[in-house]
């Protein structure tokens, strides 16, 4: 069985805010029991620092998981300026006007340069409508932000998880679906 994750990246947060705004995330999760502090940390094993908690089912879109399963392995609050992606299944996102993708060599080049700048704006070549890349959409997104919290090895998340989650994190979530 390969790895997966579910990535709640927020892209509006700037480098000086999200420490502060992943704590709070943090300690949100923890005070809501949807997940704990990890007892025995093993930087192979179990690297996260946080487990899913006692109410983690809560968090799930599907909650007949009894609180005795496996959730899911960690949970990580990411406060440091990284690319996010989906892994192997990497498929270029598609205009948020009309769908068409992404050439994906320009989008390679888009994502690099929102690494180390600000995020792009990209005009769709097929409708010439122009939007924020991060606005582009696609399940299998690659995305830049300083703030995210990533799921290792959950079930899909519910929908009212997910809005609370965001009102928390920030104004501009997206979500990446990383699979190894």
């Amino acid at each position: 069985m390969s790895d997966s994750a579910i990535i709640v990246a927020e892209l509006t947060v700037p480098a000086r805010e999200a420490p502060a705004r992943a704590a709070a995330t943090a300690a949100w999760l923890l005070d809501q029991g949807v997940i704990r502090p990890e007892d025995r940390p093993d930087p192979l094993w179990r690297p996260s620092p946080y487990v899913p908690g006692p109410a983690a089912q809560a968090a799930l879109a599907d909650r007949r998981h009894a609180p005795d399963d496996a959730v899911g392995d960690g949970v990580d609050l990411l406060d440091q300026r990284r690319i996010h992606h989906p892994g192997g299944n990497y498929t270029p996102p598609g205009c948020p006007h009309c769908a068409v993708p992404l050439d994906e060599d320009a989008h390679t080049v888009l994502i690099r340069t929102w690494f180390d700048r600000e995020e792009p704006l990209v005009t769709c070549a097929h409708c010439g409508a122009a939007a924020l890349l991060g606005d582009w959409t696609g399940q299998w997104a690659v995305l830049v932000s300083h703030l995210a919290v990533r799921f290792t090895n959950w079930p899909p998340l519910g929908d009212a998880f997910l809005r609370e989650l965001h009102t928390r994190l920030g104004p501009r979530c997206r979500l990446i679906h990383h699979r190894l």
